[in-house]
């Protein structure tokens, strides 16, 4: 299926500006949400010297359908849409001078799922991987690891147990996934938290972003 959905939509940037920059952090935001709203996270992981990138995603969604159903032909085509918008902010960042391994990949809901995709598609060593409130897409016992490392990728994974859309048990097989392919992992499930980012998970994202861009 030849669609392309993504390819047209801005992508927004915040902190330091890129001629300065010596860290990135690409934030890719939830379903019914925005560049602008996900970057709204900045004010809580904020560290000198680094540009936060945001892509849009078309219409404010991802992918069709949920985090565990099968994977179908017409989903598979946004998500690759998705992974290359991704590669756009990347990219911005890379310009700049700025090396994978200097750049956190982090995401809430499905900006999650498509964070989770796009490192364990096209793994490499990256400075972070940030999974609120969401893992990789597909049923949650057909999880499997792909080919490729992430060795020395710092990543953390964090879900509240009362989530409706999705649960601890796909945070933690996708956190299996993660290992498997030689992340360093840390999944935290947060008692009494729904679909939302709480203050554990913005300690943990805070975390991956001092790795990058140290205080």
């Amino acid at each position: 299926m030849s669609i392309d959905p993504h390819a047209d939509e801005p992508i927004r940037t915040a902190g330091a500006p890129p001629q300065a920059a010596e860290a990135a952090v690409v934030l890719l935001h939830g379903r019914g949400d925005s560049p602008e709203g996900i970057l709204r996270l900045v004010d809580d992981v904020y560290r000198r010297g680094v540009l936060y990138v945001a892509p849009a995603a078309a219409g404010r969604v991802w992918y069709p359908g949920g985090f565990a159903e099968p994977v179908t032909e017409r989903r598979e085509a946004f998500v690759e849409s998705a992974l290359g918008q991704v590669e756009r902010a990347l990219a911005l960042a890379a310009e700049t001078g700025i090396a994978p391994d200097r750049t956190v990949l982090a995401g809430f809901s499905q900006g999650a799922a498509v964070a989770a995709e796009y490192a364990t598609r096209r793994p490499e060593r990256f400075g972070g991987l940030g999974l609120l409130a969401g893992g990789l897409l597909g049923p949650t016992d057909a999880l499997d690891p792909r080919d490729g490392s992430l060795a020395g990728t710092p990543a953390f994974l964090g879900v509240g147990d009362e989530d409706p859309y999705v649960g601890p048990a796909h945070v933690a097989a996708t956190a299996d996934v993660l290992r498997a392919m030689g992340a360093e992992v840390r999944a935290e499930t947060y008692p009494d938290l729904g679909h939302a980012v709480g203050d554990g998970e913005i300690a943990g994202l805070n975390d991956l972003v001092g790795g990058v861009a140290p205080e």
